[in-house]
């Protein structure tokens, strides 16, 4: 019934291979001191503790290994990279997280450079606020940012940075509101997922938000991307899942309609054309989709699109 597939998901295909690249005993790479007190997050990765820096957005992207030609092509098509995203905020995390990616064999094969001329706007990282009251900030979350960065323990560092400028949504909350007394979310949202997400400064708003979820009495609506045009416009998918005993992890879920928990999606085409995006999947059939979880379990969107 559906021919498709989440773009995230392809993408995630060319993640998955084994790495070529010795592993440092202290996750850092040659001639980079590291991260300081890495933990346990940080074993078998190459981390570093320097950055790519620059004194503009060109001098950036030069230090980031593209040539002048390169550079002078970026921005002439596209000029936000200095007329809109902020330089230390944005793009300069951005590159490192580009390369934090290269240094671990995630770019499936692509170069730092060759990623940044094929997708400029892929440096943008604008954290904004969608609404704020007494009770609550609701954060426009932009794409590959965690929500919150894991607390140690004594003794022990349980997170540990994985690039300069790396920084959790958290982080941007504390920032701003140095009177909460903690950040509490009151939802979940994918690390790889940009969108609407709503946090709490007190434990009553926290509580009564959550209720709103919990009960299934909020809304929530994603855009995918997919790969394939789906032969209806609207469908719902109900198959129960459950976690993948093959993962050892035991993150992974799966189609389990024996002992999964119920879920429910609901999808709309909104539009179906070929991907313009510049690389390996440029003019392939793709879908643009309204999809809306009635319940909220993980990877539910991914494996019921599935």
């Amino acid at each position: 019934r559906l021919a498709a597939r989440v773009h995230l998901a392809a993408r995630w295909r060319g993640l998955r291979h084994a790495s070529t690249r010795p592993v440092h005993p202290r996750a850092t790479v040659i001639d980079d001191p590291g991260p300081q007190n890495p933990g346990l997050d940080a074993a078998k990765l190459n981390i570093r503790r320097g950055g790519i820096e620059g004194t503009d957005v060109r001098t950036t992207l030069a230090n980031a290994g593209m040539s002048e030609g390169q550079v002078r092509d970026v921005m002439r098509l596209h000029p936000q990279l200095e007329t809109k995203y902020d330089l230390v905020e944005e793009v300069q995390p951005r590159i490192n997280y580009l390369r934090f990616l290269d240094d671990n064999d995630r770019l499936d094969g692509e170069s730092v450079a060759s990623a940044i001329a094929r997708q400029p706007q892929s440096l943008e990282r604008d954290f904004s606020l969608v609404h704020e009251d007494d009770d609550y900030s609701v954060v426009n979350k932009p794409w590959c940012v965690r929500l919150d960065t894991p607390r140690g323990w004594p003794g022990k560092t349980r997170f540990t940075p994985k690039y300069p400028g790396d920084l959790s949504v958290e982080d941007w909350l504390e920032a701003r509101y140095p009177d909460w007394d903690t950040i509490r979310f009151v939802h979940q949202l994918d690390n790889a997922t940009s969108g609407v997400l709503v946090a709490a400064s007190n434990k009553r708003a926290a509580g009564a938000a959550a209720k709103l979820f919990r009960e299934r009495k909020a809304q929530k609506t994603y855009l995918a991307i997919v790969f394939g045009h789906p032969e209806e416009d609207e469908w719902t998918v109900d198959a129960a899942m459950g976690r993948d005993p093959e993962d050892p992890k035991g993150f992974k879920e799966r189609i389990d309609e024996d002992n999964g928990k119920a879920c429910e999606t609901r999808f709309r085409v909104l539009k179906r054309g070929v991907l313009t995006l510049k690389g390996k999947f440029e003019g392939v059939p793709v879908s643009k989709v309204e999809v809306t979880p009635v319940t909220g379990r993980r990877h539910q969107i991914r494996v019921h699109l599935m």
